[in-house]
């Protein structure tokens, strides 16, 4: 809990921040959606749409016999994802939101090109790691920027909205990825990598006149542009009080602390929402990532397998976003979890003559991704931590949740398909032991009253 802070400070919040927290959604929160959704969509398309080259890369490339450097080749950009979001957390509260959510796709789409262009499989390494540092950098803005700005009562909403453009993108990858095989698998790859840059120079465009937060803002005393940023999302004049009253405190918030404030003030939920990412993120890389191998187990391998996949997890995402808000964020998770362990059990012991039950338990996999863990961890990490060190959080939860996938998508292409179900499994029990154990509600409160309150990981 934040120490004697003035009750200035928190009456300067409440009339500052009110008129957004309070307000319903208008077209700039939806805009900000797509911004922000757009940066989520160029990741989860860069992820996927390699997996349908992965084939192409092997033959050209000699690799047949080389699993783990194949399995570095489909990890490197999640390990450069990691990287960047572990950079950007810290860059991102200190110096602002608006700057690195222009910067960090321009960089993407550099490297996007240059991955489609490289002549040996080291190279590919190297730019897919370059590719999924830019990505990475975009995460901690993306979940900081749209929470910050969106009303309290469909916040839950809108943050799974958000992250419902990565499984979008995954039928989209699916789709383009099927669609270029025709080419040639030794060529076509080179094609899915570098479409990636259209995407992230479309966001680029819209991104270019995106104001700063004004929690941000606020926070570091300029409150004149804090005032201006509220008018433009509430799209409502200040009442002159209030504006003078902004003007006249001389109040000052905490001093962040970032990484050392993250990981001591608030340790149960850095321990927290670092461990959810984790299992989930083992779960879902390798099940995405390797989720054509997967289907081609158990005689399902295609377009139509892949697609069902991804569009499943979209189904998963609307029944979250339809329910959060009322169903809460503890529920939604735990009912995530869970059917993620039931159909990943079905999966691994269905008769080998039953393929249509194993496509389906592995579809429904997908979707019960979408309606729990897979949103969750949108929700929660801006939720949980104030703004001087959300976008920390984000970055921290995104470095320790993809070690997970990196971790094991080295090794995971090597494995028999029972060993691979068994991992599956067992993140699914470990998810949900600690959301048991440690998963809060948080739905229907502002996001000082979450954060700055000391009720963190309260049942």
């Amino acid at each position: 809990m934040i120490s004697s802070m003035t009750e200035s400070w928190e009456e300067l919040k409440e009339r500052a921040y009110g008129p957004m927290d309070k307000q319903k959604s208008k077209w700039f929160n939806y805009k900000m959606l797509l911004l922000t959704g757009g940066g989520i969509f160029v990741d989860g398309y860069n992820i996927v749409i390699i997996s349908f080259g992965l084939a192409g890369i092997e033959t050209l490339f000699g690799l047949q016999h080389n699993a783990f450097l194949v399995g570095l080749i489909g990890i490197s950009v999640i390990i450069g994802n990691l990287v960047g979001a572990l950079l950007s957390g810290y860059f991102v509260d200190k110096v602002g939101r608006r700057t690195i959510f222009i910067i960090d796709l321009i960089l993407f789409v550099f490297f996007a090109i240059i991955s489609g262009l490289v002549t040996n499989a080291y190279e590919l390494v190297v730019a897919r790691l370059l590719v999924g540092l830019g990505i990475g950098l975009d995460y901690p803005i993306a979940t900081s920027y749209l929470s910050e700005y969106t009303p309290i009562n469909p916040r839950g909403k809108f943050l799974v909205m958000n992250i419902t453009f990565f499984n979008i993108a995954g039928v989209v990858a699916a789709i383009v990825g099927y669609s270029l095989l025709p080419l040639g698998a030794t060529i076509a790859w080179r094609y899915m990598l570098m479409s990636a840059a259209v995407p992230a120079a479309i966001t680029i465009a819209g991104r270019i006149r995106t104001p700063e937060s004004p929690r941000w803002l606020l926070e570091h005393g300029r409150k004149k542009e804090a005032i201006q940023a509220i008018e433009r999302v509430t799209e409502s004049t200040l009442p002159d009080d209030t504006q003078k009253f902004i003007m006249d405190s001389n109040v000052k918030p905490p001093v962040s602390g970032y990484y050392k404030e993250l990981l001591t003030k608030y340790t149960k939920s850095a321990i927290f929402i670092g461990l959810f990412y984790f299992f989930f993120a083992i779960a879902f890389v390798n099940a995405s990532l390797y989720g054509p191998s997967i289907l081609a187990s158990f005689g399902e391998a295609g377009l139509i397998g892949s697609s069902l996949y991804w569009l499943l997890f979209v189904v998963g995402d609307i029944i979250c976003i339809l329910v959060i808000d009322s169903f809460g964020r503890r529920n939604s998770t735990l009912t995530g979890w869970a059917g993620m362990l039931i159909t990943m059990i079905i999966l691994a012991f269905a008769p080998s003559n039953l393929k249509l039950l194993s496509l389906g338990a592995f579809i429904l996999f997908a979707m019960f991704q979408g309606i729990g863990p897979g949103s969750l961890h949108m929700v929660y990490s801006p939720e949980l931590f104030p703004t001087r060190i959300r976008a920390t959080a984000e970055g921290w939860k995104q470095g320790i949740g993809r070690l997970g996938g990196v971790l094991t998508g080295l090794f995971f292409p090597s494995l028999v398909i029972g060993d691979k179900l068994l991992i599956l499994i067992l993140t699914s029990i470990a998810g949900l032991v600690l959301s048991i154990l440690m998963a809060p509600e948080t739905k229907r409160k502002g996001l000082e009253e979450i954060s700055e309150k000391d009720i963190n990981l309260q049942i």
